[in-house]
């Protein structure tokens, strides 16, 4: 479950030199303003609006935006633009952005590995296959004479990638007993084509 949601933080308190509308105090009033930014499992991603709140010291009237006389109003807008959104509420967004770098970093790490592997197989690499109907199975190798590579195929498939653990849980167990021949050539066109999703090596 996702939590998510808004909240609002006090980022600055200025005092005015306004008249308070209740009490007729001059140079009385602050202004309370607040920065509301959106969150998801309490980590703010991104500020969404300001807002404020007024309050005279000495009879305390508080008063939202869309109490507040034009004097104030004008006090407040201004106070909007000048007031710049505390950088740690972008912290979801800059988190995000790492953890997609680092992703990005990790699968080209694993591609690059692979083309090494695929161009030099061995016997018991576990093969990560998508068949051209989309669904996810396990080939491994068994053998390699020459250019030709030996491999048994896995009895179940499933259409996730996920499931794929599921596959390598049942062990030898779950693999066929027929061989199959290929070309090295072969292995490296299913790679080549995105078939051939990872290669798992001991």
């Amino acid at each position: 479950m996702i939590i998510y949601g808004s909240r609002a933080k006090q980022i600055s308190k200025i005092q005015l030199m306004d008249k308070c509308s209740n009490c007729g105090m001059d140079n009385r009033i602050d202004l309370y303003v607040f920065q509301k930014y959106a969150h998801v499992f309490w980590i703010p991603f991104f500020p969404i609006g300001k807002t404020a709140v007024s309050q005279c010291d000495h009879c305390k009237q508080s008063l939202e935006p869309k109490e507040m006389p034009p004097g104030l109003m004008a006090s407040y807008k201004e106070a909007k633009k000048t007031i710049k959104s505390p950088f740690w509420m972008f912290s979801g967004l800059a988190l995000l952005a790492i953890l997609i770098t680092v992703i990005v970093v990790n699968d080209k790490k694993k591609q690059d590995k692979n083309a090494q592997l695929v161009l030099t197989p061995k016997a018991g690499d576990l093969l990560e296959i998508k068949t051209p109907e989309r669904q996810y199975t396990l080939y491994k190798i068994d053998q390699i004479n020459g250019d030709s590579v030996l491999f048994r195929v896995h009895n179940y498939e499933t259409n996730k990638l996920s499931g794929l653990r599921e596959l390598k849980e049942k062990g030898e167990t779950g693999f066929s007993t027929e061989q199959f021949a290929i070309h090295k050539n072969e292995l490296k066109a299913w790679f080549d084509k995105g078939e051939l999703i990872d290669i798992e090596r001991n």
